[in-house]
């Protein structure tokens, strides 16, 4: 018993998609023992090995979570090499040598020897070649779900195999027959229902990852135009002390005509080079929440470089935000994105962003100028709707689906005056 589960945790740890420790080796093997207890002590040879096979599911699940789905996949596909091999070695023994020879204690101890090296070369190449091949992300095979799939059709199919040829047989007993399908309809949900979970918090975790990896971006754009700002303003410094020295000439020859004729065809019109260089992101410091803070400046900075007018009016600071900051920030940065491509489309493009800290929680409203086309509010947050061609139009509706898992978000939508206008609440 001993050595025939060993041989199934190595032949599992031969095709497992990364490598395999000695101490996660060691519990899988102790795992497979305490699963395969029915089996050896009870007799109960059908429901035993549905027990080991749901066994190296669980441990493909929670072993690696970055990798569960093709843990258990290839778990699966490990015991099925293991039997096939053990089968084929066992075979190939009975061909070769003399059942004579098998009888003497050393020579059987030096042929298990040789059949358990073998059985551990084959299963090597085997999985190797097998991990070349599945696990080489190409296609469809790179996607969470279609492991999932393949996860799912596998159990199926071995649980098939398993009740309907290794249980005995029902003797033409109804309740044995009920029996039976029950126990093998439950064994299945049961796996699947793990899988299924597994599959809904890999598919959390691939959005939360989205959602941080698209902060990070923005946290870069930010720094990066920060630094932008900073050489701008050094040189500017520059700048100035020339534009003072070139005034003193005029000062010191009294020259007052000269002096303003040159101040205000050289001097003055400075001025709305500065302004234009002015992002009015000052206020933004109020924001202590990074990521949040970071979406913000690279959008504002975006929109004020396509040549949107910016007003950003945060006036008191805002330590926290009772909501998921990653949630906040896929919000605000649809709302962002559609409020800077409906105002290019008009003729004077304007963006207004107030955030409040009140005793109550957090207001953002977000406004912009838009051109009428005669839309209805309504049809805006439907999923599939889009005003502009060739989008998907499901900003809105994943906003809408975003907002109805929280009992503490008020979101009021209006459109007056030409003007778009996105208020959220954010109760405390």
């Amino acid at each position: 018993m001993l050595l025939s589960f060993f041989q199934l945790s190595l032949a599992i740890r031969n095709v497992w998609p990364k490598r395999m420790s000695l101490k996660a080796f060691i519990v899988l093997y102790m795992l497979l023992l305490l699963a395969g207890m029915p089996v050896t002590l009870l007799s109960c040879i059908p429901y035993g090995l549905f027990g080991i096979l749901v066994a190296v599911c669980i441990y493909g699940l929670a072993a690696c979570r970055d990798t569960a789905s093709q843990n258990v996949c290839m778990g699966m596909i490990g015991c099925l090499l293991a039997v096939i091999t053990d089968n084929f070695l066992a075979i190939l023994m009975d061909i070769l040598i003399p059942s004579a020879l098998l009888n003497q204690q050393h020579f059987s101890f030096g042929i298990s020897l040789i059949r358990v090296l073998l059985f551990y070369f084959i299963t090597l190449f085997c999985g190797s070649l097998l991990k070349k091949i599945l696990l080489s992300g190409k296609g469809v095979l790179h996607l969470q779900q279609t492991w999932y799939l393949i996860d799912a059709a596998l159990l199926l199919l071995i649980t098939i195999y398993l009740f309907d040829n290794l249980i005995p047989g029902q003797n033409g007993s109804f309740g044995r027959m009920i029996y039976n399908n029950v126990l093998h309809i439950s064994g299945y949900l049961l796996v699947m229902l793990f899988l299924l979970l597994a599959m809904r918090r890999s598919y959390l975790e691939q959005i939360k990852t989205q959602a941080k990896q698209k902060a990070l971006q923005d946290l870069q754009d930010y720094t990066h135009n920060l630094e932008a700002m900073y050489n701008s303003l050094r040189s500017f410094k520059h700048d100035y002390v020339n534009i003072l020295l070139s005034l003193s000439g005029y000062i010191e020859n009294c020259d007052m005509d000269e002096l303003r004729d040159f101040f205000e065809d050289k001097i003055f019109p400075t001025k709305n080079l500065i302004d234009q260089g002015d992002y009015k992101l000052n206020q933004l410091g109020n924001i202590s929440v990074l990521e949040i803070k970071s979406l913000l400046c690279a959008k504002m900075i975006y929109a004020h470089e396509s040549g949107i007018d910016v007003t950003i009016d945060i006036p008191d600071r805002v330590d926290s935000f009772p909501i998921d900051t990653v949630d906040l920030a896929r919000i605000l940065g649809i709302f962002l994105d559609n409020a800077i491509e409906a105002a290019l489309e008009t003729e004077t493009p304007q963006i207004g962003l107030n955030i409040i800290q009140n005793k109550d929680g957090v207001s953002i409203i977000i406004s912009n100028c838009f051109r009428d086309n005669g839309v209805v509010l309504y049809k805006l947050k439907q999923k599939g709707f889009s005003t502009k061609s060739g989008h998907q139009g499901i900003g809105l509706s994943n906003v809408q689906k975003i907002i109805s898992s929280y009992d503490n978000v008020l979101l009021e939508t209006t459109m007056q005056c030409g003007y778009f206008m996105q208020h959220m609440e954010l109760a405390a």
